[in-house]
Order: structure tokens, then sequence, then C-alpha cells
């Protein structure tokens, strides 16, 4: 059930939706808008990201951009943060939607990744990524502050059993893929030697140096 403006301030003020800072302008009838924030992190270039490699990783980071404002282009991905430190309870979950306005701009918020889990940061609120693209040719330039994405809330039938908290749970800022450090396992253990040599088993240095992050600006 995707619950609608009276159900989304019920939720907030009973705890089961955390939204930091709230503003009841930004409910509409059937989600909470999110506001664009800095820093930026500009993922662009022409090397093939080898998901197996911590420094091939390293590498392809991206570029963090401080300021107030953001030039979206057709040939990199601009990842940005929300304003808002969000958090559900275990009965909600969340799907991120880019707004009709923005999307008009030729604008993508999310490349695929619009799925806030049940339980996300669940009473330590945190903010959400944007993976921010343009399509048709278009530069953009955005405005830290400018509500750009529709938060869906849908309830569960029940309760998502917590097995382990969200590995997003307490994120600052704009850190870049932990792929390797989260899944490398599975992918490690099918394949050849070449791969389980060259997959870490702690985090790699530059993991944990941007989970140290910065915040956003204007949080």
């Amino acid at each position: 059930m995707i619950l609608s403006d009276q159900d989304i301030l019920g939720a907030v003020r009973c705890g089961d939706i955390g939204i930091t800072p709230f503003d009841e302008r930004l409910v509409k009838r059937n989600s909470y808008l999110l506001r664009l924030a800095g820093p930026f992190r500009r993922i662009a270039g022409d090397e093939t990201l080898d998901t197996a490699d911590p420094e091939s990783f390293a590498r392809c980071e991206g570029v963090l951009e401080t300021g107030d404002s953001v030039v979206l282009t057709p040939d990199a991905l601009v990842l940005a943060g929300t304003r808002e430190r969000v958090s559900l309870g275990p009965s909600l979950v969340g799907l991120l939607s880019g707004i009709s306005n923005v999307a008009r701009l030729g604008v993508q918020v999310h490349a695929t990744s619009q799925l806030v889990n049940a339980g996300f940061a669940h009473g330590a609120p945190s903010r959400l990524v944007f993976e921010l693209s343009t399509v048709g040719g278009r530069r953009v330039r955005l405005y830290a502050g400018t509500p750009v994405c529709h938060l869906v809330f849908a309830r569960l039938s029940a309760p998502a059993a917590a097995r382990h908290p969200s590995g997003r749970t307490g994120q600052l800022g704009t850190a870049p893929s932990r792929l390797l450090d989260q899944f490398g396992h599975f992918y490690a253990g099918g394949g050849g030697g070449a791969v389980a040599a060259r997959t870490p088993l702690t985090e790699p240095s530059y993991v944990q140096d941007t989970r140290r992050g910065q915040g956003p600006v204007g949080g």
C-alpha cells in the first residue's frame, strides 16, 4: 500500500518515517519531495573499471566538487546527496522518482537504484544519494536546495526481519560504489584465481576514507 499525504504525516509523527529537516510544504499527495545537496562527485573518463580490482575502483571514484550548484553534462555521472536525512521503520520501503519539472529538463535523478530498503537507517537518519545524468545532449545547472525527487513510501504486508543494518546507514556524503567491498566474495568465489587474488579481505583504504566523507552543503 502506497502512503497518502495523511499517512506520511502520521508516520512522521509516530517515528516510522524520519526526515530531518522536515518541511510540511514538501509533503505531496503520495510522496515527500527531497532536495539536492552537495558535495557533488563527478565520475567520467573512458577507463574500463575492473570490478574485481580495488586499484581500478580507486582510479575511477571520481572527483569531489563543492559549491552551491553543479553542471550536469551528457558525458558524466554526478553523485549528489539529499539535504534531508531519512530513516524508515521495518514495515516501510521507499521508492525514488524524479519530479516532472526536472525530468522535462532531460535530467535523470537515479541511474537504476531507486529502492530504499525497509528499515533503512532506522533510528539513525542518513542521507540518500542521487545518481544524476542528462539525456538529449543538454547541459543543465542545478542548485543545492532544489526539490528534484519524490520519495514514495509503501507499507509491507509484514515487518522485514532485520538481519543486519543497512549498508548505507550513516552515510554522510557521496561515497563511490562499494560493490567489491560488499559483494566481491560472491563473484570472487565463483570465478578464477585471478579474481580471488585481487579481492581484498578488508576494506580498501579509499573506501574507509570516503565513508568518513563530508556532509552535503546546506545539511
